[in-house]
């Protein structure tokens, strides 16, 4: 039996404090990964990658934690990210996802676009400094069929802009990035922004992809081989 992952949300339970020293791999960022703040999962409006991503990590004997806060903009990200540190000390593995929002937010795309990407660099430096492992992935585009034509290009080339810095930012700095972006349809929503159950899949694989990498990689080194 596939085993749900640790989120956040539940804090206060007693199951939570008993299992967060057991998990590996943390999942931080806006509603893309998670609802935590509108409370237990069955009270969230649409599933998300971290739970498809458990099943996928069950066969390493990997725990997966969901640490996603939706409305969150990547200015936050760095607090979150130094919480969950504390929150799970035996994690090995961080994936953080965050831009979608501030995107939305602020209409100047060059300067929205660094403010994302310096954020992140902060996140990715603090999960180093303790020792694990940082995975990024990029903003997807949004439902285009739920935009006037004007709207939805615009929304398109903000990603393209953005994620394109994004990917030679991490290039420069060999940090680990999924491209979820370009896997992902209009179908592939639930409404304008949030990815449906076929969508989260899809992230969750992608990102699951990249994770092997970085986890081989990274069983690699500890054992001492080249």
């Amino acid at each position: 039996m596939t085993r749900e992952p640790l989120y956040v949300a539940d804090f206060q339970q007693e199951s939570f404090q008993k299992d967060r020293t057991s998990v590996d791999v943390v999942c931080a960022g806006d509603s893309i990964t998670g609802w935590n703040n509108y409370g237990p999962v069955r009270c969230w409006p649409f599933p998300t990658y971290p739970h498809f991503l458990q099943s996928l990590c069950d066969p390493q004997g990997l725990r997966i934690a969901d640490g996603g806060i939706a409305g969150e903009i990547s200015d936050n990200g760095l607090g979150h990210v130094r919480h969950y540190l504390d929150l799970f000390p035996n994690s090995r593995y961080f994936i953080i996802g965050f831009g979608t929002n501030d995107l939305g937010t602020w209409p100047d795309l060059e300067s929205t676009s660094k403010r994302i990407i310096d954020n992140l660099g902060g996140m990715v430096q603090a999960v180093r400094d303790q020792g694990k492992l940082p995975i990024l992935f990029n903003v997807p585009y949004a439902n285009e069929l739920a935009f006037p034509p004007h709207i939805a290009e615009d929304t398109h080339a903000r990603r393209d802009f953005h994620n394109e810095r994004l990917r030679q930012y991490c290039d420069d700095r060999e940090i680990p990035l999924t491209n979820v972006c370009s896997h992902l349809r209009d179908e592939h929503f639930g409404d304008e922004l949030h990815p449906n159950e076929s969508g989260a899949k899809i992230i969750a694989e992608e990102v699951f992809k990249v994770f092997c990498l970085v986890h081989g990689a990274g069983q690699s080194t500890r054992q001492g081989n080249p």
